[in-house]
């Protein structure tokens, strides 16, 4: 051919160029035998690491503060040590080669396998067995650095093994926790000692904590570990860092709010699924912080109150500001500790607090029948009634009960009512005062009485939810009560009597008590009750303002004369200053001139002594020169309203005082700066 026939000649620059050319393709040659055959392994595992997991970050949740500042939920740092699994891997795979069984055959290859590599190893185990030994291998390592960390911290890590081989077969590429919720001591410990421990390292995560423990825990709510995907992020990940989802209470009601926006990395893992890189593809978006109305040390004397007498007693105790709406305690008890179920509450914890019942939120998720409370309502009716010619200072005579010497009766067709009351004449002062119940159920019998009675609850909305927003707590009942409706297709008497006493076909929750004893207060505004007051953004740089709710919003108006409201005021005064009459007289003393009414609504429910069992009833407002407080306290199973409630009623006026002047002192300093 003509090139080799050139290259034939003596042509020392040709010859040349050929033996560079012909030793560039052998270099080529062995570099693609060097790549395609020796290193086709390491390469192939190369490749493999182009695998990519994603992981959820949960975002920072906002903080839960009262009236004036002060920390009611937060997020404390938590640390914890993790183990990095793919750091322990050569000790993984030393530790499976010294366990593994030797009952092997050695062949005697031929130089070039022996060349190329080629094990002359071969096992006569099946790859079951290898990987049980594999399983085991990995735990002995794992065991090893904890039992190392142990003497480091001086304190026991015992290693789940289902745990561990559940995340390594899951979740290999993130870390495995091995300590969780380490004291300072602890940190200071394996920060000065652990230097020299491969695959270790000082985790911070952030702990939901409640410093107040179960002050106020049924209106904070509480949050439980969960890391399941939210509406509007992404829909699928790999692998979930822990975070924490609110279940009642403002941390369940305004959880979207709370707890940001999550955001997202990606991990780059090798084919043994071990990380290798990890990128932060969206960062996350701390969430807002809520301020509450709640005064905290007015609702840690709120919740005392119902404990002064039994730790265990059941009730609630609502204060609300009658010109604003501000619920500034709204307290239930039995209660419970927030802390035990972010922390991970145990069946036997959670147990304990189902049989008290201390979950429940008394004060808005339970509705009983409202006893003599209501009826201040059935006077306002009478007294707006032309027809029912009611004049409050008018004496009606309560008959003595023949079964029952001392007390009162009243017969509604052949049903007969009992009377806690005496016999003998009452005027509207009197009937208030001594809470009769003759007097009341026979105004309710008046003409065109009733049917007002029906139309102002449906002004206070009695039976209804309150709106949307004001109340978001996720434990909330509308109650029951008759519409107008109702009365007009065959409504018996008997229910007209029932419901004039505030029993019968109705059952109100303590916070509508608050609402229509604010009414009255006020001068007939039925207000939307605010638990809300701001919402502060987490922006460090403070250009987002705060979403303020607006006060004193206006739901509903009783449409009833100042006149009616002030002879009702001046026999609700009477229910605590007279002392002869009054049942609410147990107040006296708190430093306010307290308008109150007592009430018993008996149950259909014998106690283990034979007597019924009952809901007890203090609703009041203070000052009665000028109303500023409804204070409204329920206890079930009580000895009565004026023995049982109005002790708790008079505590928290107290601390109301204390309030005013916390209030006071705070403007004062306000204006001197």
């Amino acid at each position: 051919m003509l090139v080799f026939d050139q290259l034939k000649k003596n042509d020392p620059q040709l010859q040349l160029l050929a033996l560079v050319l012909g030793g560039g393709l052998f270099v080529l040659l062995v570099g693609l035998w060097w790549v395609q055959i020796v290193n086709a392994s390491r390469h192939r595992e190369t490749v493999a690491t182009q695998a990519f997991r994603s992981v959820r970050i949960p975002a920072q949740r906002g903080q839960i503060y009262d009236r004036n500042g002060v920390v009611l939920a937060e997020n404390r740092p938590s640390y914890g040590i993790d183990l990095y699994l793919e750091e322990l891997s050569p000790a993984f795979r030393k530790e499976y080669q010294r366990i593994r069984p030797r009952n092997v055959t050695t062949n005697d290859l031929p130089f070039w396998k022996d060349w190329l590599g080629f094990s002359a190893v071969k096992t006569n185990f099946p790859p079951d067995k290898g990987d049980q030994f594999g399983r085991a291998a990995r735990l002995r390592v794992v065991a090893s650095v904890a039992e190392k960390i142990t003497r480091i911290l001086q304190a026991p890590l015992p290693i789940d093994p289902t745990n561990f081989h559940r995340h390594y077969a899951i979740a290999r590429a993130m870390p495995f926790p091995l300590a969780t919720d380490l004291s300072p001591l602890h940190v200071a410990r394996f920060e000065e000692q652990s230097a020299a421990t491969v695959g270790v390292d000082l985790e911070i995560q952030a702990r939901r904590f409640y410093p107040h423990s179960n002050v106020a825990a049924h209106v904070i709510g509480y949050v439980r570990p969960d890391n399941d995907s939210a509406v509007g992020e992404e829909s699928f990940y790999w692998y979930r860092l822990p975070d924490y989802r609110g279940k009642v209470g403002i941390e369940g009601g305004l959880d979207p709010t709370l707890r940001g926006w999550a955001g997202g990395k990606s991990v780059q893992i090798n084919s043994l699924l071990y990380r290798q890189t990890e990128t932060i593809w969206e960062p996350t978006v701390p969430g807002t912080n809520v301020v509450l109305t709640l005064d905290l040390e007015l609702q840690r004397a709120a919740e005392a109150a119902l404990r002064k007498e039994n730790t265990f007693t059941r009730g609630a105790v609502v204060v609300m500001d009658v010109r604003t709406g501000d619920i500034l305690a709204l307290a239930s008890n039995p209660t419970y500790s927030p802390n035990q179920f972010a922390q991970g509450i145990s069946t036997r914890e959670y147990a304990q607090i189902q049989s008290l019942g201390a979950e429940k939120n008394r004060a808005t998720a339970e509705h009983y029948q409202a006893g003599s409370v209501f009826k201040t309502i059935v006077a306002l009716a009478a007294l707006e009634t032309p027809q029912a010619h009611f004049n409050p200072r008018d004496e009606y005579i309560v008959k003595e009960n023949p079964n029952h010497a001392g007390r009162g009766y009243i017969d509604v067709g052949k049903q007969r009512f009992r009377d806690t009351a005496p016999p003998g004449p009452y005027n509207l002062r009197r009937a208030i005062a001594r809470s009769s119940n003759a007097y009341f159920i026979d105004l309710g019998l008046r003409p065109g009485v009733f049917e007002r009675v029906v139309e102002l609850g449906r002004r206070l909305h009695l039976g209804e939810r309150f709106p949307t927003g004001c109340l978001p707590l996720r434990q909330e009942t509308g109650g029951n009560f008759p519409t107008a409706e109702r009365i007009r297709r065959n409504w018996p008497d008997g229910e007209t009597a029932n419901i004039s006493i505030g029993q019968g076909k109705m059952d109100v929750t303590p916070l509508q008590i608050a609402v229509l004893t604010s009414a009255l207060a006020n001068g007939g505004a039925v207000l939307v009750p605010r638990l809300i007051d701001r919402l502060l953004p987490n922006d460090p740089t403070g250009l987002q303002p705060a979403l303020v709710t607006p006060q004193g919003q206006i739901r509903n108006e009783l449409g009833i004369s100042k006149r009616s409201l002030g002879i009702l005021r001046d026999a609700m005064l009477a229910e605590t200053e007279d002392m002869v009459d009054g049942t609410g007289t147990r107040v006296q003393g708190c430093g306010f001139r307290v308008c109150g009414k007592t009430g018993t609504a008996e149950l259909d429910i014998l106690r283990p002594d034979g007597h019924k069992k009952n809901t007890t009833w203090f609703a009041s407002f203070a000052p009665y020169e000028a109303p500023r407080y409804a204070v409204v306290v329920m206890v079930e199973d009580g000895v009565g309203g004026g023995a049982t409630c109005a002790p708790i009623a008079k505590d928290v006026y107290l601390a109301l005082g204390a309030f005013e002047k916390r209030a006071a002192a705070k403007t004062l300093t306000a204006s001197t700066r």
